[in-house]
């Protein structure tokens, strides 16, 4: 027996559903956590190698692995706004920086 289409959730029906605010500040949160984490991560792994730039490379494919495809789908499906984007890559290129940092000071420490 075919279902009927009224029976159907929103997005089956090509309506994307409507969200609260509150709970897309949230998850733009999480998304940041998340990424501090990551970067808190590979700056011990930094410290464990003795340097390492090219973990700032992996960092970064991390990024563009994970969360780009997400805060992509977020705003074509209006979620986020194009200044919400370009705000939240600008987060993770400072994430990546300051790693990047990290590893030039404890590079700078063992070579010095």
């Amino acid at each position: 027996m075919k279902p009927r289409s009224d029976n159907k959730p929103n997005w089956v029906l090509g309506q994307i559903p409507q969200v609260p605010r509150e709970k897309i500040d949230r998850e733009i949160a999480d998304a940041k956590l998340i990424i501090t984490n990551w970067k808190e991560a590979y700056m011990k792994l930094a410290v464990e190698l003795g340097g390492g730039d090219f973990l700032c490379d992996e960092f970064w494919d991390e990024i563009r692995e994970f969360a780009s495809p997400y805060m992509y789908r977020m705003l074509m499906c209006g979620f986020i706004t194009k200044q919400e984007y370009v705000q939240f890559f600008r987060f993770c290129e400072q994430q990546v920086e300051e790693l990047r940092d990290h590893i030039k000071r404890i590079e700078e420490e063992l070579g010095g």
